[in-house]
Formats: C-alpha cells, structure tokens, sequence
C-alpha cells in the first residue's frame, strides 16, 4: 500500500462526518426559531440555545430526521462513487489510477 495522505485514505468519513454536523447544526437553529416561535404565539417567554438542546422539541426533531434511512443510504452510495475510504469494501481501491 503506498502512503497516501489522512484525507485520501479518509474521504468518505471525513465528508459523512462535516455533513452531519452541518446538518445537524442547521437544524438545531431551525429548530430553535421555530420553537420559540410557537412560544411567543401562546405568549410564553423564548428559550436560550443551550436550554432549547435539552428540550423535547430539540430530541424529537433530530430523532424524526436521523429516521431518513433512504436519503443518508442514497447520498452513501452517491459519495463512494468519487471518494476513498481506507479499509471500506464499498471503496475504490486506493491505489488504483483513476480513469
């Protein structure tokens, strides 16, 4: 095996693992905004951030969208097309040239 760098050899979870954050992230303000949305119309006061992370609303939310089994499954087979991973069956060969 030649000696590739971290990110070759990584690709694929490097790109899973940003993704997921980033989601993760815009959901966790979408989220918020509209939690304290619906609080401001029943008249209550809004949430902080940090109290919001441990809201039902907050658990809810992100367990509904970690359900998405098909798109996670789909973008998956879409990135190893193009991107390593370093001891993945489903990867290209690292050291195979490209065509």
């Amino acid at each position: 095996m030649k000696n590739h760098t971290f990110l070759y050899r990584n690709g694929l979870s490097i790109v899973f693992l940003l993704l997921l954050l980033l989601c993760l992230f815009a959901q966790t303000l979408t989220g918020w905004h509209e939690f304290n949305n619906e609080l401001e119309e029943m008249q209550m006061p809004a949430i902080g951030l940090w109290t919001y992370l441990g809201s039902p609303h907050f658990a809810e939310a992100t367990f509904e969208n970690w359900e998405s089994e098909f798109l996670q499954m789909g973008m998956y087979v879409i990135l190893t097309v193009k991107l390593r991973q370093w001891g993945s069956a489903e990867s290209k060969d690292l050291d195979k040239k490209k065509k």
